[in-house]
Order: structure tokens, then sequence, then C-alpha cells
């Protein structure tokens, strides 16, 4: 082997154990780390007296319901991070990531289809408009077409495609590609 086939791998070795991680969405390093007061709370674990770490505990725990009422800081757990999941989907929101989840765990919970009832319907030269019961509104972006118009109280499936598509499928016709407007 030549000396610069030798210096290429190394090269690309050194790229993909630099970059690997990054492009394969390593979240510890794209998770935003805890509130600053949380850590200060998790800090009081450290105290060794156990009156310091009481009055440790209580300063803190003041400080965090003060931000709390002020709205400086929000506590959530997953079932409320569930129903943002559901009400965001067809947006580009890294909801996870803003509500302090990631990892594997929250990758595998993502929501890949829903499903709803039409509440409204409208047809333009662009196409269709569905707005949902859930409040959303979907917008035809392909050039197909159902095959039966969809009418207000149709199901309505809505599927993650390939590369940031989604497709809506009206009572199990043929799905076409649309796109969420709000």
């Amino acid at each position: 082997m030549g000396k610069s086939y030798v210096a290429a791998l190394t090269a690309a070795a050194l790229v993909s154990g630099v970059s690997g991680p990054a492009l394969a969405g390593d979240d510890k390093a794209n998770t935003p780390p805890p509130p600053e007061l949380y850590q200060q709370l998790m800090a009081c674990r450290a105290v060794t007296d156990a009156g310091e770490r009481l009055a440790c505990y209580d300063r803190q725990i003041a400080a965090f319901s003060e931000a709390a009422s002020k709205h400086e800081i929000v506590i959530s757990d997953k079932n409320a991070v569930k129903a943002a999941r559901r009400g965001l989907f067809g947006f580009a929101a890294p909801i996870g990531k803003l509500m302090g989840f990631g990892g594997e765990d929250d990758r595998a919970e993502e929501i890949e289809q829903i499903e709803t009832t039409v509440a409204g319907v409208r047809r333009s030269a662009a196409g269709w408009r569905l707005e949902l019961e859930d409040g959303s509104t979907w917008e035809q972006n392909d050039t197909r077409d159902f095959v039966l118009s969809p009418k207000i109280g149709n199901a309505v499936r809505i599927s993650r495609g390939a590369l940031g598509t989604y497709l809506v499928s009206v009572q199990g016709q043929r799905a076409v590609k649309m796109r969420r407007i709000n």
C-alpha cells in the first residue's frame, strides 16, 4: 500500500470518528443541559451535613417554585410531551429536545401516524384543503387526487412519508401528499 492510500484511510477514519456521532444524531451532544435551577437543586444531594442539606433543599425548592409561578420554568411529564407531539404532528419541531427528553426512547416514541376525522373540506385550484377534528389544517401538495371526494365526518389517516412528506388517506383511499399549514 502506498503512503497516500494509508493517509487517506487514516483521514477518513478520523473524520468518521469525529463526525459520526453528530451525523448519527448523538443526542448527548444535541440535548440541552437541564435548567440551572434543576442543577442547583440536584447539587443539594452532595451536601453532607443533614441540616445544611435541608436548608439547601428549602432554598432551591423556593427558587424553583417562584420560577414556576413566573413561567420562567415549565414542569412537564411524558404524557404532556406525548400530547404536544400529537398536536404538533406535521410540523418540523424537535419537541423531544425542547422538552428535555432525548435519546433512543425519544425516537421510539415519535409519532409515525395519526387517525382523526375531517371537520371541514375545501377544494381549490391547488387541490384539497382538509380541516381536521384536532384543529389542524392540511393542504394538498401533489397532483394525485382522491377517488372519492373527502366529506365532513370521513376518517383520515396521516402517515409520515419519506424526506419529511406526509401521506393523507381519507376513508382508506389511496393516500395523497399533503402538508400541514397550521
